[in-house]
């Protein structure tokens, strides 16, 4: 029986699915430049030498940026391109109240839910931030924090919430490590970190819902502080 080959509807869905791969992974290194700082706020993605970096097209890194410019992180100037987005103090603090709100419900759901083994994994990192607060290591304790409210929300154990939690904190990431970089603001943040995992290992969801939520709190302060 001779070999059929793919219809011209089945190449089109292939192509668009390796299409649709090689954006994601175009907007995942944008969002960790992002993250890590190496796009700060009003850079310009540089569309040129991101393709060459990253060794593809021109066409999926705008396929990425138009998805992070709905995403709330870049912004499209006409001829020019697109930019990281530069956000106000009052848009920053409308994020943090929701951001607030959506924490308190993350730690009750995990104080209800999730395994002992995920809190101990929780309880590690707190301790390992502990330990980069001492040293003074601004970029190893950014690091731990991001993993610690990462594993956080999937402890949480909803994907709708972790959609919405995430979808408000990486428009975040550049005022939050500005709040940490702050004089005595690595211990004082990591103690929140304490009381999130002591009342989640006490299994009492009330007092691990005010922690996540004078966590969020206390992040604000130190951000508005900053500015």
């Amino acid at each position: 029986m001779p070999k059929q080959e793919p219809t011209s509807a089945a190449l089109e869905q292939i192509s668009q699915r390796r299409a649709k791969t090689l954006t994601s992974i175009v907007r995942e290194a944008i969002e960790d430049m992002i993250m890590s700082g190496e796009l700060a706020a009003g850079d310009r993605v540089n569309e040129s030498l991101l393709a060459a970096r990253l060794s593809v097209s021109r066409g999926p890194i705008r396929e990425a940026c138009r998805s992070l410019e709905q995403a709330g992180l870049l912004v499209s100037a006409v001829n020019q391109g697109f930019f990281v987005r530069e956000m106000t103090l009052d848009e920053a603090r409308d994020l943090y109240e929701v951001r607030g709100a959506l924490s308190g419900l993350i730690g009750r759901l995990i104080a209800e839910r999730a395994g002992d083994g995920k809190i101990a994994d929780l309880t590690e990192l707190v301790n390992r931030m502990d330990v980069a607060a001492g040293q003074l290591d601004v970029s190893a304790y950014f690091r731990l924090n991001l993993a610690f409210h990462e594993a956080l929300v999937e402890a949480a154990g909803n994907p709708a919430l972790k959609r919405s939690y995430n979808s408000i904190v990486s428009q975040l990431h550049l005022y939050r490590r500005r709040g940490l970089v702050q004089k005595g603001s690595l211990s004082v943040s990591n103690q929140e970190h304490r009381a999130i995992v002591d009342a989640l290992a006490a299994r009492d969801g009330a007092a691990a819902e005010q922690a996540m939520r004078q966590h969020v709190a206390g992040g604000w302060a130190r951000i508005s502080a900053s500015v």
